[in-house]
């Protein structure tokens, strides 16, 4: 098949008038080192331009729709919150499969029992501020009490001196 390659080229030739003989190594050669020398073909004036503002405008296309897509799905979940908070009972309002809190498994014990643990914490720290308030204020009485006795050896002492003269 190798040896016909020649022999198939000439067949093509004849059944198609527009193909030509393929390049000699000598014109292709010529070929080469004209289009080095002097580009043959050139790219029209705008064409970089006209294809960065098509890219650019594909961009913002994009992203207008990615903007579009964030809305809607925000929107969608406000309303489906919206929607949630007004069909949602105020009170504790039976349902085919019991109350809301049975049906989110939180029962009343519970809830009341983690309030009131919260609340004696609460209670708790309320005393050590006042436990702590009052020693505070015990030790302030001392001081002033420590601060007397000491102005009133004070003032004995000058008097006793004053006696001695």
């Amino acid at each position: 098949m190798i040896h016909n390659i020649a022999e198939e080229r000439k067949k093509r030739n004849r059944l198609e008038p527009s193909f030509s003989e393929p390049f000699s190594d000598e014109e292709l050669l010529r070929l080469i080192g004209q289009v080095e020398e002097k580009a043959l073909i050139h790219a029209p004036v705008g064409l970089k331009e006209d294809i960065f503002l098509q890219l650019e405008a594909k961009s913002q296309k994009r992203k207008r729709r990615q903007l579009f897509s964030y809305r809607a799905k925000v929107l969608v979940g406000m309303a489906a919150a919206l929607a949630v908070l007004f069909l949602m009972p105020a009170d504790r309002a039976e349902t085919a499969g019991g109350t809301w809190t049975e049906l989110f498994g939180i029962r009343q014990e519970e809830e009341t029992a983690a309030l009131d643990e919260w609340d004696q914490d609460v209670l708790e720290r309320q005393l050590d501020i006042d436990r702590t308030w009052e020693k505070y204020q015990e030790g302030q009485k001392r001081a002033a009490v420590r601060r007397q006795y000491f102005e009133d050896v004070t003032g004995k002492l000058t008097d006793y001196e004053q006696w001695e003269d």
